[in-house]
């Protein structure tokens, strides 16, 4: 029984991020992002990944990569809070390294909303923008 319960959070939480990943690329899908590839492929040591979506500027060769990520960061036990970030954090670098030369590239997160976690928020931005990481969480913005 309790196995079957972890089975039906696991699938509910990967339905809800593949929801808000397709929300989100319907908002990157308009004449104004044209550059916008979406389920890039890349290469890291000789391993394969998909970057959720490579935006290459030909004006002025930046290449910005974005990850977008469903976490739930209210469920998450204070402790998970770091490894999870860094977790991000290591997971959009390991892309970054396929995109480095010759272009500049920019990597950004989008969350879906911030933690309401006195603290949680601004720990998170830390450990992110210290790895030159951009945060959008996407419930501060209007569209």
């Amino acid at each position: 029984m309790k196995k079957d319960k972890k089975s039906r959070q696991f699938f509910k939480n990967v339905s809800r991020g593949r929801k808000f990943e397709e929300w989100e690329r319907s908002h990157w899908n308009s004449g104004v992002n044209t550059a916008a590839e979406f389920e890039a492929s890349t290469q890291w040591e000789g391993k394969r990944g998909r970057v959720d979506i490579r935006l290459k500027l030909e004006e002025d060769g930046q290449t910005v990569l974005v990850e977008i990520k469903a976490t739930n960061w209210e469920r998450l036990k204070e402790h998970r809070v770091r490894p999870t970030a860094l977790r991000h954090a290591r997971q959009i670098w390991r892309y970054i390294e396929d995109h480095l030369s010759p272009l500049d590239v920019t990597p950004a997160i989008v969350y879906p909303s911030p933690p309401t976690k006195p603290g949680c928020k601004e720990e998170i931005e830390e450990i992110l923008n210290d790895r030159l990481i951009q945060v959008v969480w996407r419930e501060e913005y209007e569209l």
